[in-house]
């Protein structure tokens, strides 16, 4: 920019501050219905242009997650007004864009290497709904149908349902599952930061060994609540998340007891040095607990040590189970909490004029403890302890894929390392 440009646009921007918004426009999609974007928009015509709302609207829409990239300017008018207009950059091709699929061998850490394909229709409609199918054979035998939308209906009410069937191996006790569900849950914002969610499935669990065969028809009633002021959900800079969550099994037939499991977590977000920075640093903090009440049955025991409990300890598998000095791994009550210190290697990018990428690097410390006995037991018990790095791309599809690299640690020994890949953040 030229010296000239920039005496020019000096005084602009700062007498823009002090000007009456007249008009609100956007532009730039051409599948999304414009509805869909207005009712993000919270800055109003007949007050002075506001910049801290007029970036919490760009935060909404990347939000939704169906746009690549937005932007927003302020366009001074002849009668001393302010136009405020927000740039979307939208992929609105079919294959590669809208439509996401492929096939390809995936490994799991629960049930190693299958060959799983499918893919998911974004923004369906220009809507933002979203219909998604999946198959998987392998480690993993599933095939899965799901629909969903964040904004069916009245005021920020979400309808999403799915239809699962899969069959695999017990990662660490002898048998083979089998579980057909069918889910369904409504949710509603109150306000633009507490979220809730209720819902249930139906599923039908077989366990089948050599000598055993168990069938279960369960009713499994679940629900949510979250405090969500995170900036952006897929690489927040700040803000904190607070989740209430639980989820029960009730047997049809009455053979198998009641059991509920509530889930608290809580993370937070802060953003270190220069607040306008674009490849910042950033601290992560996360808590959660798992409290488990009701019958505690084996082949829905937790195992501590994962990409999603403590990084740096591969999942177990039966000969970790059944080895008593390895006990410690296993429950039904568990809490874990993160730290990580990242770096935003490579900011927010848009390529093509059509997909998003970015790249951040991370420093990570895990801590974690679990007991098959009472919820106030987890106090005496021994943790588990993982460092390493963290490497987290972004992009279209998915949001975030994470590759993890850690060691492990229990009683002061080091019990090994292991790499991990996992869709979202950690934290």
């Amino acid at each position: 920019m030229t010296f000239r440009g920039l005496i020019l646009l000096v005084p602009v921007v700062a007498c823009s501050q002090n000007l009456t918004v007249s008009e609100i426009a956007h532009k730039g999609n051409t599948f999304t219905k414009d509805y869909i974007i207005s009712r993000e928009i919270q800055h109003r015509v007949g007050i002075p242009l506001d910049s801290i709302i007029a970036e919490e609207d760009k935060n909404r829409l990347l939000n939704l997650g169906i746009f690549a990239d937005v932007s927003w300017r302020a366009i001074p008018l002849e009668n001393r007004t302010i136009k405020l207009e927000y740039k979307i950059v939208e992929n609105d091709d079919f294959f590669g864009g809208r439509f996401i699929g492929l096939g390809a061998p995936v490994f799991d850490e629960k049930t190693g290497w299958s060959f799983s394909g499918g893919g998911f229709l974004r923004n369906f409609r220009g809507r933002n709904e979203q219909v998604g199918f999946g198959f998987s054979t392998g480690g993993l035998n599933m095939v899965a149908f799901a629909y969903s939308n964040p904004w069916i209906t009245g005021d920020h009410i979400s309808f999403n349902s799915d239809i699962v069937k899969n069959q695999y191996d017990h990662p660490f006790i002898f048998s083979t599952i089998e579980i057909q569900s069918f889910e369904m849950n409504i949710g509603r914002y109150f306000g633009n930061q507490r979220k809730t969610s209720l819902g249930f499935e139906l599923e039908e669990y077989l366990f089948k060994s050599d000598t055993t065969l168990s069938k279960y028809q369960l009713i499994a009633p679940q629900g949510s609540f979250a405090y969500d002021t995170r900036d952006l959900y897929d690489n927040p800079r700040k803000g904190i998340l607070l989740r209430q969550m639980f989820y029960s099994r009730f047997d049809l037939k009455g053979e198998l007891e009641e059991n509920i499991t509530w889930i608290q977590a809580f993370s937070i977000y802060k953003q270190l040095g220069n607040s306008t920075s674009k490849r910042p640093w950033i601290l992560a903090w996360g808590l959660s607990t798992q409290m488990n009440i009701g019958i505690k049955d084996q082949r829905f025991i937790s195992a501590m040590g994962s990409g999603r409990t403590v990084r740096g300890f591969s999942y177990p598998t039966r000969l970790n189970y059944y080895d008593n000095e390895q006990s410690y791994r296993f429950g039904f009550n568990n809490y874990s909490t993160s730290l990580e210190l990242r770096k935003i290697a490579v900011p927010r990018t848009v390529m093509f004029d059509r997909y998003e990428f970015g790249a951040t690097v991370a420093g990570f410390i895990d801590y974690g403890t679990t007991t098959q006995n009472e919820f106030s037991k987890l106090l005496n018990s021994k943790g588990i302890l993982g460092v390493g790095l963290s490497f987290q791309f972004q992009g279209p599809w998915p949001s975030i894929l994470r590759l993890d690299y850690g060691w492990g640690f229990y009683d002061g020994e080091n019990k090994g390392r292991a790499m991990h890949l996992d869709i979202g953040h950690k934290i």
